[in-house]
């Protein structure tokens, strides 16, 4: 489970001692004691660091689509999955020393571990689904442009598992319940980013670079259980980098451009690691669509997979951005 402590075993090796490994019932005396045991050990910080983390992620706009498996150590094989949908579209006419511009993302997230614990299988998965949306404005200088956007955004997030044996069902599923499994919550999501891309033509290239400074709160509004009311922050910092050319291939009759892309993403602050890993770098490529002479506001289309990874994680993520 993200940053769990290995200090939550010891209240649940207490209660299966009096309890037999549930070859007797238990008693509600001891289940509730074992609770509050739980309670006071977990980290709180960390674990609301982890859920903050997961709003975050669940509507940025820098991937489509991503799969991250995490190396921890561990034999629990923690897996984050991605999906979004990033829209941005520019306000009033061109020509300005500033452009302004509003932007949308939807996401959906899933994390999921296994494990086994006193020696039963227990599957997790937290789950997470939402929305933002924001405005921004461009002022360009040159072959730079610099960026400066805001959005708000709300995200829920809920976690279920699941237990095999008799002791999972009838000791482990009500210790955990609403403290650290099955349990949702409401957050809204305040995000705040600062940047500059870079552009220019080195014939027959097209170099273009992006780097973003962004920085997040999460705060729940509603749970199901106070344990999991949770207000966190978070950063991060994005350098990512393009070289393209123009390509005979055309898809539709449409001119197309094949690209090289390199990147690194590094989180920031004292959680920056609350999922697992911190930092990572992504590699690949993929085509570009022209539309630009087409009456409609999309000016091309993106495909692109590229590899991650990382000191702590690995995996890959397929885009298909859209440009306005």
């Amino acid at each position: 489970m993200p940053r769990a402590p290995q200090r939550l075993l010891a209240p649940i090796l207490a209660l299966t001692a009096t309890a037999s490994l549930a070859q007797q019932s238990i008693e509600p005396d001891d289940l509730a004691a074992a609770r509050s045991a739980l309670q006071s050990d977990i980290d709180a910080e960390a674990m609301g660091a982890a859920y903050a983390a997961m709003v975050s992620v669940t509507t940025a706009p820098e991937i489509s689509a991503a799969t991250y498996r995490i190396r921890d150590g561990s034999s629990a094989q923690p897996t984050m999955r991605l999906y979004k949908l990033p829209l941005a579209w520019s306000l009033g006419e061109g020509g300005r020393a500033w452009q302004p511009f509003a932007h949308a993302s939807l996401g959906l997230m899933e994390f999921g571990i296994r494990f086994e614990l006193l020696g039963e299988a227990v599957r997790t998965r937290w789950t997470a689904y939402g929305g933002s949306v924001g405005l921004g404005v461009r002022i360009p200088r040159g072959h730079w442009t610099w960026i400066v956007q805001g959005g708000i955004g709300v995200v829920r997030i809920e976690n279920r598992a699941h237990y095999r044996g008799v002791l999972g069902q009838t000791l482990l599923a009500p210790l955990f319940k609403g403290l650290i499994f099955d349990w949702h919550a409401d957050a809204a999501k305040y995000s705040v980013a600062v940047g500059a891309d870079f552009r220019r033509d080195f014939a027959p290239w097209r170099l273009e670079l992006r780097t973003r400074l962004s920085g997040a709160r999460a705060d729940t509004f509603s749970s199901s259980s106070e344990f999991v009311d949770f207000d966190a922050t978070g950063a991060a910092l994005t350098i990512r980098s393009d070289a393209s050319r123009a390509i005979a291939y055309r898809v539709a009759g449409r001119p197309t451009r094949a690209h090289l892309s390199l990147g690194a993403t590094a989180h920031l602050g004292a959680q920056r690691d609350a999922l697992g890993f911190d930092r990572f770098v992504e590699a690949g490529g993929g085509i570009e669509l022209d539309l630009a002479d087409r009456a409609q506001p999309i000016e091309s289309v993106r495909l692109g997979m590229l590899a991650i990874f990382g000191p702590d994680v690995v995996g890959w993520s397929l885009s298909a951005s859209l440009g306005f």
